[in-house]
């Protein structure tokens, strides 16, 4: 494939996803599924949707990642406050409780973004409905995602708190739900989406904070520079506000007026605080770039896509892709869903509550590192700006590029650029190495 999107697995992709599958089939009670980016941990999801075993639902931390999922957030599935709770605040409603003493597996994406005291609210919700004191009361989990990546969000006021609580500190890994239970770990650690073993080994070190300094200069040393001529890259940043900005003059050095494409929100579509998919007012002019942010089911392009737009319809944008051909791209639906029971048919189903229907584009000068997280770029440029605030922000970053060749540096990474949790980076190698 070329442009961006997400990657096919090869032969050890489909080795790692089998042995997923196959701790899944044989009962595990806690499936560990984390790997680094572009390791085929979303196509192991989708094969776990398209191959279903049993009464299973997908949660995410965020709405954005919900929707990715094809599921709902943890917060709405189990009707827990997005605060903290003590754990006798925990009281899962009767129509959830309905619904959970049903279930036969659990599955989370995004877990590195899951904080401790939400998963442990988790297992609470569950062993009250299901009426037991097993962990998870006896529901298969099963955890996808990386602890090297993107952190959970914990406000300065509650980070005292969740150490009075007794917590470790706020991640996943450190609940007290998983330090009750066995867990079956499969490590993905075959990389699908770069080939080149030195940029390969540069982008560990990164993750793991181990010869960061010495990757860092040689990403110096060979991304610094303007870009790759005859090509146009997303450049990726910190923060929403530096992203926001570059689009905004990309599209101001457009001539005329450009064509607004007002988003149709139905129903409940509320995000949690996150942003909409797509923005809700899309304003495009012929010579925009923009991203692709759903895939098209004729597969002309993907979620990732980059592209020029050429022409503009009342309700749909003619872009020539990147990756050669040109495709008119028109609004596509976004449901927000809520699993319920049906007691008559005795099966789990998907409730449609909210939809919003919009172009699945966004302007793509830029791209902030946390919306580019999933995707693959060819081409793509990094503006560290005032510096990564968060661990693994810039691995998230640099992971993106395909090549070394299609990845330029507006400046240098600096040691404050490269921030690696050192338990995280303890649990995960523990991790690799027990599976």
């Amino acid at each position: 494939m070329t442009g961006a999107g997400r990657e096919i697995e090869g032969p050890d992709g489909d080795a790692q996803s089998a042995r997923a599958l196959a701790a899944i089939d044989r009962g595990a009670r806690v499936v560990m599924v984390l790997g680094g980016a572009g390791t085929g941990k979303t196509t192991f999801l989708h094969r776990l949707r398209r191959e279903p075993r049993g009464r299973q639902v997908f949660l995410a931390p965020t709405g954005v990642a919900a929707l990715q999922v094809g599921g709902q957030t943890i917060h709405s599935f189990f009707g827990i406050p997005p605060r903290l709770l003590n754990p006798d605040e925990v009281k899962p409603r009767v129509q959830v409780r309905r619904l959970l003493k049903k279930l036969d597996r659990v599955v989370i994406d995004e877990i590195s973004m899951v904080r401790a005291d939400l998963l442990d609210a988790v297992d609470i919700s569950l062993r009250i409905a299901r009426d037991t004191s097993e962990p998870f009361g006896g529901v298969q989990m099963v955890l996808v995602g990386d602890f090297l990546q993107l952190p959970p969000v914990v406000p300065m006021a509650e980070q005292e708190m969740l150490g009075r609580m007794g917590y470790e500190g706020p991640f996943a890994f450190q609940s007290k739900a998983l330090a009750e239970q066995e867990t079956d770990g499969v490590p993905f650690a075959h990389v699908h989406r770069q080939t080149d073993r030195a940029f390969i080994a540069m982008l560990d070190a990164l993750r793991r904070g181990r010869g960061a300094r010495e990757a860092a200069e040689a990403l110096n040393a060979a991304c610094v520079r303007p870009h790759r001529d005859g090509a146009q890259p997303v450049l990726l940043t910190p923060t929403n506000a530096r992203a926001d900005a570059y689009n905004a003059r990309g599209l101001a050095a457009l001539p005329g007026e450009g064509r607004a494409f007002g988003g149709l929100i139905k129903g409940e579509f509320g995000l949690d605080g996150d942003r909409l998919p797509v923005p809700e007012q899309l304003v495009l002019k012929p010579g925009a770039r923009v991203m692709a942010l759903r895939n098209d089911p004729a597969r002309r392009w993907v979620n990732g896509s980059v592209g020029t737009v050429l022409g503009l319809g009342a309700h749909s944008a003619v872009v020539r892709l990147d990756a050669g051909p040109v495709v008119e791209i028109e609004a596509f639906t976004w449901e927000r869903i809520r699993y319920g029971w049906d007691e008559p048919g005795g099966r789990l189903e998907t409730q449609v509550v909210g939809t919003f229907t919009q172009l699945p584009l966004a302007p793509a000068w830029a791209l902030t590192m946390h919306k580019a997280q999933g995707l693959t770029l060819d081409d793509v440029r990094i503006d560290f700006g005032d510096g990564a605030f968060a661990p693994g922000q810039a691995y998230v970053a640099l992971s993106r590029a395909r090549s070394l060749e299609g990845l330029s540096l507006v400046r240098e990474i600096r040691g404050t650029d490269v921030r690696v949790n050192r338990k995280v980076a303890a649990f995960m190698e523990a991790f690799e190495q027990a599976g």
